[in-house]
């Protein structure tokens, strides 16, 4: 029994709906202009480095941070010309490319209508993950997205082949992947591992040749102007210390078996993330002989590998956003099923648009949570005045310091930084969490201070935040009592500016 009836659906119809989907879910943007508001730690981190390279600052030597170039330089263009505006089109871009490759990625396991409707559902479970806005997982999505697609279109094309072009595309979007985060690389590597057994097995070497020539090519393609980009700012060595060794150090910092067990069965346990896992062992045991096999062999291989290297990075939700590319060949078979079910039970309903509606419902109960969350996100507006209160501050510390004076603000974010047009007094704008790694880190930055004397230094309120920390910032606080006086506890800050002043 076909899904729906089979009714052709016009290319521009279909990329309205594509549309649809990827403004929607950027709509719950923190940075929507319409629905501005407080963004979260690590993407005050990163845009808070963007904005200084816009003003002429370096990654890495002159703003300390433990992720790779790409993601900040991503966030470049669009706070350039347009500010947080600009930041919202950018995350607005890369999620429509990420929707439109779900949708071609679905069109392999049904037609046109269930591919629209699988791919919708993909990203409302997105939604119970988009935590961090303009972070890493975000704006890696879309080379994760179509990689995945490379990958599906070579194990579903009849003489499992893929051009040369579609090798340099997918070692690029590699590239960048890792250049956005280390651990992005388990999707190629499950994918990768499978194809090259089975093409060694097959004694392909000439497909194997080229496929590993492509790859690394596009891959040169993305490594060589980031590359020339540190080399030539003098920034190689901060950067492997940062972000290579650093980051490295953090990502698997609390590596016990035990506390591996756990994240791991914390990350499969969100938001039907198990789903995935469970059905790729089903589909190996089921279909091993048919000729997709290897694909699902390599599907299951790459989601098991994720989740793990989401387990040695932690249990933060955001994380499994990355996992959304693998919902979509599991929600198109998930939902044949749920719809013959269906169909059996109302065998005396002839209408399919009941049918239909009856799945949806079975589908948005499903992932209710991300659905809560995302009108959550939408009604912020009426109560929370946090994107009014950071700009209010920033407009406060304008008007209490002159334009060659430095500002700090105490805590693991960077929350005030973006909308102050004052410099900050130290590299380690923020303070502990990811920096541990870093040897000498604390004592510069309270060397930095205690001589600096920043002429305001700002502690966030915001929600109830308390980010002090006593093993960074003690000497600080010292500091503060003796020769600083409170300006403002306004707007979400408590802001402390120097008694000569």
């Amino acid at each position: 029994m076909s899904f729906i009836n089979n009714k052709d659906i016009s290319k521009k119809y279909i990329c309205f709906i594509l549309f649809l989907i990827a403004f929607a879910v950027t709509f719950s943007s923190s940075y929507n202009p319409l629905n501005f508001r407080i963004m979260y730690v690590d993407s005050s981190v990163y845009i808070t480095v963007a904005q200084g390279i816009v003003r002429g600052h370096l990654p890495y030597k002159d703003l300390v941070d433990n992720k790779g170039p790409l993601t900040y330089l991503l966030s470049v263009p669009g706070l350039f010309l347009g500010g947080f505006t600009g930041i919202w089109i950018t995350e607005f871009i890369l999620l429509f490319i990420s929707v439109l490759f779900a949708y071609k990625t679905a069109l392999f396991f049904g037609n046109k209508k269930r591919a629209l409707f699988s791919t919708a559902f993909s990203f409302i479970a997105l939604l119970s993950f988009l935590l961090v806005n303009a972070g890493t997982e975000e704006y890696s999505l879309p080379f994760l997205m179509i990689s995945f697609y490379i990958f599906t279109k070579y194990f579903f094309s009849d003489k499992r082949n893929v051009s040369f072009s579609e090798l340099v595309i997918l070692g690029f979007c590699f590239g960048c992947a890792v250049l956005i985060r280390l651990n992005m690389f388990p999707l190629w590597a499950g994918f990768c591992t499978v194809i090259f057994i089975d093409l060694i097995i097959k004694r392909s070497f000439i497909l194997l040749g080229k496929c590993i020539t492509g790859f690394c090519f596009g891959i040169v393609i993305i490594f060589v102007p980031v590359f020339l980009y540190l080399k030539l700012n003098g920034i190689i060595k901060p950067f492997i210390e940062q972000v290579i060794f650093a980051g490295t150090a953090r990502g698997f910092g609390d590596s016990s078996l035990k506390a591996i067990q756990k994240n791991f069965f914390l990350v499969l346990g969100r938001t039907n993330c198990a789903l995935p896992l469970w059905l790729g062992i089903f589909w190996i045991v089921t279909k091993y002989k048919q000729i997709q096999f290897t694909y699902y062999l390599g599907y299951t291989f790459s989601y098991f590998l994720m989740v793990l290297f989401l387990s040695f990075s932690g249990s933060s939700t955001h994380y499994n956003l990355v996992l959304i590319p693998f919902f979509v060949p599991a929600l198109m078979f998930l939902s044949e099923i749920i719809y013959s079910s269906f169909s059996f039970a109302l065998i005396n309903i002839k209408s399919t648009k009941i049918k239909y509606v009856i799945l949806t419902v079975f589908f948005c109960i499903m992932f209710s949570d991300g659905i809560i969350r995302y009108f959550y996100y939408l009604t912020n507006k009426l109560y929370d005045n946090s994107g009014k209160h950071l700009v209010n501050a920033g407009k406060m510390i304008n008007e209490n310091t002159k334009p060659d004076e430095k500002i700090i603000s105490l805590g693991i974010n960077g929350y005030i930084y973006p909308f102050t047009k004052r410099e900050i007094a130290s590299r380690y704008f923020y303070q502990g969490s990811g920096l541990e790694q870093l040897y000498g880190a604390r004592d510069e930055f309270i060397n930095d201070i205690l001589t600096s004397r920043p002429a305001i230094i700002a502690t966030v309120t915001e929600g109830g935040r308390s980010e002090i920390i006593n093993d960074w910032h003690a000497p600080i606080v010292e500091m503060m009592e003796k020769e600083y006086r409170l300006l403002s506890d306004e707007n979400g800050f408590n802001l402390f500016i120097r008694n000569d002043r």
